[in-house]
């Protein structure tokens, strides 16, 4: 990534979330350290799996479910795959399958129901199924990713989807990418156009999760190329089989306004000399905290025949950058766990209180038992007996902007000077937390390094705590004074600071006068 630290344009801040997951913001730092961190399981195991007569393999991984959190009526919807398995006619011939998306939805995110419709009637029964056919019918569904409109033309385009879609006909499979529209999504339409995607016009791979980024007003897709690996046989909607010039899968980023045309797809994310020979990027989830985007990018170990998910982070939403030393963000438990094998990210975590939830497809099975099963004679159970494949919906939470903290121990005071920063607002708002003796006090100073008075260490008083939104005080006095450039020092004695954000903004003639400040800079 380019040098940030330098450039003016990262240090208006406004009101927004700062975080330390870089260096970009920070202007040193003496007797501190950074500390990653990884979310912790819910306590209730897996949330969704298979439990209806018409389910055949929940398909929970990459990018086969999604869930979203309704802004209008707070319910958590969530869709996924349902893989049905089309019996071998040889015990070596390669597993085929047909698929279909079902929904699922709660109140609390917790305990989920699977709704009955009358859209697609399995074995004279309703089911919870709302794109492509029965068991036996004739329109598959596989891969779709879902993402929710804030802007949408009419309420019929609220919920937007895109998937791979199969339609059989006097016994040829016709393929493509589509995209679907939906007001609820329950009932979805296909768009009477299909989407074009550069000059590859309706083709990609079958791996896509979407986006909605606010700042362009843009539908984002992290996918792959439809030009998947040398040699052929591929996916049929894309053609050849090519992952790169080593043959490993990579990531790619496309863009939309209005969801059927898109930019030409752009290589975001690719392993390099630093990653294992065995490693491929699978799929990749992106979201927004303050200033920074992160991505739950899943990776694929061939050997192991499993996938962990690693965290990315980026200022521009295009150059990506691997953090905690490409450590596991979060990775499989092993065997006797619902997760033992392979996790994934696919969806934006959504925010409750004081936690983001992270809601992550897990498998008790290898990620190459349908692939070829016995064809490798792989010894991996489920590739000899698919009722073994298994597939679930679970959660694991984390701190809010909690993905990395500066921390300072009790031996020796800590100290985080800020670059200069722009902001309106005139209070300081910290998530932090302190040990037992712990304590974080902040400085106030203008760019010149001289304290704003009264905002001194001394004047301030100390926050003891652990709270995700504390406001600063000196001397009970909240208030920061509105200047247009100000520089942090912020004390840390056996504590932890993860974000902090100005607020409550009060002369707007500072405004105006900050972007000035920025372009006589640069």
């Amino acid at each position: 990534m380019r040098d940030l630290t330098r450039d003016p344009s990262q240090f208006y801040v406004r009101e927004t979330v700062q975080t330390f997951l870089d260096n970009v913001i920070v202007h040193s730092a003496p007797n501190v350290a950074r500390r990653w961190y990884q979310p912790q399981r819910h306590s209730a195991g897996a949330l969704i799996q298979k439990d209806r007569p018409w389910e055949h393999i929940p398909y929970f991984t990459y990018s086969n479910y999604c869930v979203i959190r309704d802004p209008q009526d707070g319910l958590y919807r969530c869709w996924y795959e349902d893989l049905v398995l089309i019996p071998r006619k040889k015990p070596a011939d390669r597993v085929q399958h047909r698929a279909r998306q079902l929904y699922a939805e709660s109140e609390d995110g917790i305990e989920w129901r699977k709704p009955e419709f009358d859209l697609v009637v399995e074995g004279g029964r309703k089911t919870n199924i709302v794109l492509g056919s029965g068991a036996g019918g004739a329109e598959d569904v596989h891969s779709m990713s879902v993402v929710l409109d804030p802007y949408p033309a009419s309420s019929n385009h609220r919920f937007r989807a895109v998937f791979s879609h199969t339609r059989w006909k006097n016994g040829q499979r016709h393929e493509r990418i589509e995209c679907a529209h939906s007001p609820d999504g329950i009932h979805w339409k296909i768009y009477d156009q299909p989407p074009r995607f550069g000059i590859s016009e309706a083709k990609l791979d079958d791996v896509s999760v979407l986006f909605y980024d606010e700042d362009a007003r843009q539908f984002v897709q992290n996918t792959r190329h439809f030009l998947k690996g040398p040699g052929g046989g591929g996916a049929p909607w894309g053609g050849m089989h090519y992952y790169g010039s080593d043959g490993r899968r990579r990531v790619w980023q496309t863009r939309s306004h209005d969801f059927l045309h898109w930019t030409e797809p752009v290589l975001v994310a690719a392993v390099d000399e630093n990653d294992d020979l065995d490693e491929q990027f699978y799929g990749m989830a992106q979201f927004r905290i303050g200033m920074v985007q992160l991505a739950t990018l899943g990776v694929f170990r061939v050997v192991a025949n499993e996938m962990d998910v690693q965290l990315l982070m980026s200022r521009d939403g295009i150059r990506w950058n691997q953090t905690n030393k490409r450590q596991p963000f979060l990775k499989p438990r092993g065997a006797g766990h619902y997760d033992a094998h392979m996790v994934s990210m696919t969806s934006q975590p959504v925010e409750v209180g004081d936690q983001v939830r992270f809601y992550h497809g897990a498998a008790a099975c290898h990620h190459d038992w349908w692939l070829w099963g016995p064809s490798e004679d792989m010894d991996h159970p489920e590739a000899k007996d698919s009722s073994l494949a298994r597939y679930s919906l679970g959660l694991a939470t984390l701190r809010k902007d909690g993905f990395a903290g500066l921390y300072a121990n009790q031996y020796r005071d800590g100290l985080v000077a800020t670059q200069a920063l722009i902001s309106e607002g005139s209070k300081l708002l910290i998530n932090a937390r302190c040990g037992l003796n712990g304590s974080v006090r902040v400085e106030v100073c203008n760019r010149d390094g001289k304290v704003l008075e009264p905002c001194s260490k001394e004047n301030c008083d100390p926050f003891s705590g652990d709270s995700v939104e504390h406001t600063m005080t000196w001397k009970g006095n909240p208030d920061v004074p509105v200047k247009t450039w100000r520089k942090l020092r912020i004390f840390l004695h056996d504590a932890e600071i993860f974000s902090f954000r100005f607020t409550d903004s009060r002369d707007p003639g500072v405004w105006a006068h900050a972007i000035h400040a920025v372009s006589a800079t640069t």
